[in-house]
Protein backbone atom coordinates (compact mmCIF):
# COMPACT_ATOMS: atom_id res chain seq x y z
CA UNK A 1 0.00 0.00 0.00
CA UNK A 2 0.79 3.59 -0.74
CA UNK A 3 0.73 4.02 3.50
CA UNK A 4 3.28 1.56 3.67
CA UNK A 5 5.99 2.73 0.90
CA UNK A 6 5.93 6.22 2.87
CA UNK A 7 6.05 4.46 6.57
CA UNK A 8 8.96 2.46 4.80
CA UNK A 9 10.34 5.58 3.24
CA UNK A 10 10.25 7.63 6.57
CA UNK A 11 11.50 4.68 9.11
CA UNK A 12 13.93 2.63 6.91
CA UNK A 13 14.81 0.77 9.89
CA UNK A 14 11.93 0.08 11.28
CA UNK A 15 8.71 1.59 13.27
CA UNK A 16 9.79 3.37 16.33
CA UNK A 17 7.96 1.36 19.19
CA UNK A 18 4.26 1.72 19.61
CA UNK A 19 3.78 2.74 15.94
CA UNK A 20 3.73 -0.93 14.59
CA UNK A 21 0.48 -1.47 12.89
CA UNK A 22 -0.50 2.47 11.96
CA UNK A 23 1.17 1.71 8.83
CA UNK A 24 -2.26 0.75 7.17
CA UNK A 25 -4.17 3.50 9.29
CA UNK A 26 -3.76 6.56 8.35
CA UNK A 27 -6.50 8.62 5.95
CA UNK A 28 -5.79 11.86 4.14
CA UNK A 29 -8.17 14.52 3.84
CA UNK A 30 -9.32 16.31 0.46
CA UNK A 31 -5.76 17.98 -0.82
CA UNK A 32 -4.03 16.97 1.81
CA UNK A 33 -0.74 14.71 1.41
CA UNK A 34 0.20 11.71 2.86
CA UNK A 35 2.88 13.70 4.93
CA UNK A 36 0.65 16.06 6.42
CA UNK A 37 -1.95 13.47 7.06
CA UNK A 38 0.87 11.76 9.10
CA UNK A 39 2.09 14.63 10.88
CA UNK A 40 -1.28 15.36 11.98
CA UNK A 41 -1.36 11.76 13.39
CA UNK A 42 1.08 12.28 15.47
CA UNK A 43 3.09 9.31 13.87
CA UNK A 44 5.67 11.87 11.84
CA UNK A 45 7.87 14.45 13.12
CA UNK A 46 8.18 17.02 10.07
CA UNK A 47 11.14 19.06 12.41
CA UNK A 48 12.89 15.68 12.69
CA UNK A 49 12.27 14.27 9.05
CA UNK A 50 13.42 17.85 7.56
CA UNK A 51 16.34 17.88 10.18
CA UNK A 52 17.56 14.69 8.59
CA UNK A 53 17.06 14.98 4.94
CA UNK A 54 17.68 19.06 3.83
CA UNK A 55 16.22 18.47 0.92
CA UNK A 56 12.64 17.54 2.05
CA UNK A 57 9.47 19.29 1.27
CA UNK A 58 7.02 18.48 3.30
CA UNK A 59 4.30 20.01 0.67
CA UNK A 60 4.65 17.51 -2.24
CA UNK A 61 1.86 16.06 -3.26
CA UNK A 62 3.46 14.06 -5.37
CA UNK A 63 3.12 9.89 -4.87
CA UNK A 64 5.72 7.22 -4.15
CA UNK A 65 7.10 5.78 -7.36
CA UNK A 66 8.28 2.38 -8.04
CA UNK A 67 11.46 2.28 -10.12
CA UNK A 68 11.89 0.08 -12.74
CA UNK A 69 15.58 -1.01 -14.90
CA UNK A 70 15.35 -2.46 -17.85
CA UNK A 71 17.01 -5.49 -16.96
CA UNK A 72 19.27 -7.29 -14.42
CA UNK A 73 22.08 -5.37 -13.50
CA UNK A 74 25.14 -6.02 -15.46
CA UNK A 75 27.19 -8.86 -13.43
CA UNK A 76 30.82 -8.71 -13.66
CA UNK A 77 33.27 -11.53 -12.65
CA UNK A 78 36.28 -10.57 -10.94
CA UNK A 79 38.43 -12.28 -13.97
CA UNK A 80 36.47 -10.57 -16.33
CA UNK A 81 36.78 -7.62 -15.50
CA UNK A 82 40.39 -8.09 -14.85
CA UNK A 83 40.65 -9.06 -18.53
CA UNK A 84 38.38 -6.64 -20.41
CA UNK A 85 39.90 -3.47 -18.20
CA UNK A 86 43.54 -5.23 -19.80
CA UNK A 87 42.12 -5.13 -23.55
CA UNK A 88 40.41 -1.44 -22.85
CA UNK A 89 44.02 0.22 -21.92
CA UNK A 90 45.48 -1.60 -24.75
CA UNK A 91 42.64 0.20 -26.96
CA UNK A 92 41.18 -3.65 -28.23
CA UNK A 93 37.82 -4.70 -29.16
CA UNK A 94 35.75 -6.09 -26.72
CA UNK A 95 32.72 -7.68 -27.56
CA UNK A 96 29.44 -7.31 -25.56
CA UNK A 97 26.67 -7.15 -27.56
CA UNK A 98 24.50 -9.24 -25.58
CA UNK A 99 21.54 -8.97 -28.00
CA UNK A 100 22.25 -12.24 -29.25
CA UNK A 101 24.02 -15.15 -26.81
CA UNK A 102 27.39 -16.32 -27.26
CA UNK A 103 29.32 -13.12 -28.55
CA UNK A 104 32.67 -14.84 -28.02
CA UNK A 105 35.55 -12.98 -26.76
CA UNK A 106 39.10 -15.19 -27.39
CA UNK A 107 42.01 -14.39 -25.91
CA UNK A 108 45.28 -16.04 -25.59
CA UNK A 109 47.29 -15.09 -22.31
CA UNK A 110 51.05 -15.34 -23.22
CA UNK A 111 53.00 -16.38 -19.51
CA UNK A 112 55.80 -14.09 -18.31
CA UNK A 113 57.65 -17.51 -17.27
CA UNK A 114 58.54 -18.78 -20.53
CA UNK A 115 59.21 -22.93 -20.00
CA UNK A 116 60.05 -23.98 -23.99
CA UNK A 117 57.75 -27.51 -24.89
CA UNK A 118 55.28 -27.09 -22.37
CA UNK A 119 51.54 -25.73 -22.16
CA UNK A 120 52.04 -22.59 -20.06
CA UNK A 121 49.64 -20.12 -21.44
CA UNK A 122 45.97 -20.09 -21.01
CA UNK A 123 43.44 -19.27 -23.46
CA UNK A 124 39.81 -17.17 -22.30
CA UNK A 125 36.73 -17.49 -23.79
CA UNK A 126 34.19 -14.44 -22.33
CA UNK A 127 31.26 -13.63 -23.51
CA UNK A 128 28.13 -11.45 -22.16
CA UNK A 129 23.90 -12.40 -22.34
CA UNK A 130 21.20 -10.76 -20.29
CA UNK A 131 24.06 -8.84 -18.71
CA UNK A 132 25.79 -11.89 -17.37
CA UNK A 133 29.06 -12.19 -17.98
CA UNK A 134 30.84 -15.74 -18.55
CA UNK A 135 34.35 -17.15 -18.99
CA UNK A 136 35.66 -20.40 -19.76
CA UNK A 137 39.33 -21.20 -19.41
CA UNK A 138 41.50 -23.65 -20.84
CA UNK A 139 45.31 -24.72 -21.23
CA UNK A 140 47.09 -23.97 -24.29
CA UNK A 141 50.77 -23.14 -25.68
CA UNK A 142 51.45 -19.95 -27.86
CA UNK A 143 54.82 -20.72 -28.71
CA UNK A 144 55.96 -23.47 -31.14
CA UNK A 145 57.67 -26.23 -29.55
CA UNK A 146 60.68 -27.69 -29.34
CA UNK A 147 61.00 -29.75 -32.41
CA UNK A 148 59.84 -26.68 -34.65
CA UNK A 149 62.49 -24.16 -32.61
CA UNK A 150 65.45 -26.39 -33.35
CA UNK A 151 64.14 -27.67 -36.95
CA UNK A 152 62.61 -24.67 -38.58
CA UNK A 153 60.22 -24.83 -41.42
CA UNK A 154 61.75 -22.55 -43.66
CA UNK A 155 64.88 -20.27 -43.77
CA UNK A 156 63.20 -17.66 -42.20
CA UNK A 157 62.98 -18.96 -39.04
CA UNK A 158 59.86 -20.66 -36.65
CA UNK A 159 56.93 -18.81 -36.54
CA UNK A 160 55.75 -17.22 -32.96
CA UNK A 161 52.46 -15.23 -33.07
CA UNK A 162 53.40 -11.46 -31.84
CA UNK A 163 51.09 -10.35 -29.51
CA UNK A 164 48.04 -8.42 -30.49
CA UNK A 165 44.74 -8.09 -31.78
CA UNK A 166 43.34 -9.37 -35.01
CA UNK A 167 40.34 -8.57 -35.88
CA UNK A 168 38.28 -11.72 -38.05
CA UNK A 169 41.50 -13.76 -38.35
CA UNK A 170 40.35 -16.63 -38.29
CA UNK A 171 37.39 -18.77 -39.76
CA UNK A 172 35.80 -22.05 -38.76
CA UNK A 173 37.51 -24.92 -41.06
CA UNK A 174 39.35 -27.83 -40.78
CA UNK A 175 43.24 -28.33 -39.28
CA UNK A 176 45.20 -29.30 -42.20
CA UNK A 177 42.34 -30.65 -43.78
CA UNK A 178 41.55 -33.56 -41.12
CA UNK A 179 39.32 -32.32 -38.17
CA UNK A 180 37.57 -28.77 -36.67
CA UNK A 181 39.49 -25.88 -35.57
CA UNK A 182 39.87 -22.67 -36.10
CA UNK A 183 42.14 -21.57 -38.87
CA UNK A 184 43.91 -18.02 -40.16
CA UNK A 185 42.11 -16.19 -42.62
CA UNK A 186 44.03 -13.04 -42.46
CA UNK A 187 47.18 -11.64 -42.00
CA UNK A 188 48.83 -12.42 -38.84
CA UNK A 189 52.38 -10.63 -37.78
CA UNK A 190 55.01 -13.29 -36.38
CA UNK A 191 58.36 -13.04 -34.54
CA UNK A 192 61.05 -15.16 -36.74
CA UNK A 193 63.37 -17.36 -34.23
CA UNK A 194 66.47 -17.87 -36.49
CA UNK A 195 68.98 -18.92 -34.21
CA UNK A 196 67.85 -22.52 -33.09
CA UNK A 197 69.05 -22.36 -29.48
CA UNK A 198 65.66 -24.22 -28.31
CA UNK A 199 65.10 -20.73 -26.73
CA UNK A 200 61.91 -18.40 -27.13
CA UNK A 201 63.26 -15.53 -28.46
CA UNK A 202 60.62 -12.44 -28.13
CA UNK A 203 63.58 -9.84 -28.57
CA UNK A 204 64.33 -10.95 -32.18
CA UNK A 205 64.04 -7.81 -34.61
CA UNK A 206 62.87 -9.70 -37.79
CA UNK A 207 59.14 -10.14 -37.79
CA UNK A 208 56.91 -10.68 -41.07
CA UNK A 209 53.15 -10.34 -41.77
CA UNK A 210 51.13 -12.74 -43.69
CA UNK A 211 49.30 -16.27 -44.50
CA UNK A 212 51.51 -18.98 -42.03
CA UNK A 213 48.39 -21.39 -41.22
CA UNK A 214 48.96 -20.08 -37.07
CA UNK A 215 45.73 -22.01 -36.46
CA UNK A 216 43.93 -22.31 -32.97
CA UNK A 217 43.70 -26.17 -32.83
CA UNK A 218 44.67 -29.40 -30.46
CA UNK A 219 47.25 -31.74 -29.18
CA UNK A 220 46.76 -35.17 -29.32
CA UNK A 221 42.63 -36.44 -29.57
CA UNK A 222 42.88 -39.05 -26.75
CA UNK A 223 44.87 -37.55 -23.91
CA UNK A 224 45.83 -34.06 -22.91
CA UNK A 225 49.71 -33.48 -23.86
CA UNK A 226 52.28 -32.72 -21.29
CA UNK A 227 54.91 -31.58 -24.13
CA UNK A 228 54.12 -29.32 -27.38
CA UNK A 229 56.63 -31.14 -29.36
CA UNK A 230 55.62 -31.28 -32.96
CA UNK A 231 52.30 -30.35 -32.61
CA UNK A 232 52.76 -26.68 -32.80
CA UNK A 233 55.10 -24.82 -35.45
CA UNK A 234 53.42 -21.22 -34.12
CA UNK A 235 49.80 -22.49 -34.06
CA UNK A 236 48.04 -21.75 -30.61
CA UNK A 237 47.71 -25.41 -29.29
CA UNK A 238 45.56 -26.76 -26.16
CA UNK A 239 46.95 -29.46 -24.21
CA UNK A 240 43.41 -31.26 -23.61
CA UNK A 241 41.23 -32.66 -26.08
CA UNK A 242 38.12 -32.47 -23.97
CA UNK A 243 38.71 -28.58 -23.38
CA UNK A 244 39.28 -28.45 -27.10
CA UNK A 245 35.70 -30.13 -27.99
CA UNK A 246 34.14 -27.73 -25.29
CA UNK A 247 35.74 -24.72 -26.90
CA UNK A 248 34.82 -26.18 -30.77
CA UNK A 249 31.20 -26.18 -29.34
CA UNK A 250 30.85 -22.73 -28.60
CA UNK A 251 32.43 -21.74 -31.83
CA UNK A 252 29.78 -23.60 -33.51
CA UNK A 253 27.17 -21.86 -31.51
CA UNK A 254 29.22 -18.60 -32.21
CA UNK A 255 29.11 -19.49 -35.51
CA UNK A 256 25.62 -19.87 -36.05
CA UNK A 257 24.84 -16.52 -34.17
CA UNK A 258 27.08 -14.04 -35.04
CA UNK A 259 28.51 -15.45 -38.22
CA UNK A 260 32.17 -17.23 -39.81
CA UNK A 261 34.54 -14.59 -37.72
CA UNK A 262 36.39 -15.25 -35.06
CA UNK A 263 38.72 -12.41 -33.80
CA UNK A 264 41.63 -13.68 -31.70
CA UNK A 265 43.63 -11.31 -29.10
CA UNK A 266 47.36 -12.40 -27.55
CA UNK A 267 48.39 -10.67 -24.69
CA UNK A 268 50.62 -11.13 -21.79
CA UNK A 269 48.99 -12.69 -18.59
CA UNK A 270 50.87 -10.18 -15.94
CA UNK A 271 48.88 -7.99 -18.23
CA UNK A 272 45.58 -8.62 -16.97
CA UNK A 273 45.61 -7.70 -12.80
CA UNK A 274 43.65 -9.78 -10.73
Amino acid sequence: MLQNAMMRYLYPEGLPDGLEGLEDKIVTRPGESLIEASQRAGIVDIGEVKNLNKTFNEKDKSQPQVLKTAGEPERLPTDVKAIINAMETLKYKVRKDDTRNYNLNIVGLRNEEVKVNKFNDELWVFWKYENLWKLNKYKITTNPGLFWLNNPMGQRGTAILKEGQYIDSHLFGKHKGKYEALVQATPLTVIRDTNKDAKIDYDSKKTQTGLFGINIHRASETHESKQVDKYSAGCQVFANPTEFAEFIKLCKIYLAEWGNKFTYTLIRKSQVKI
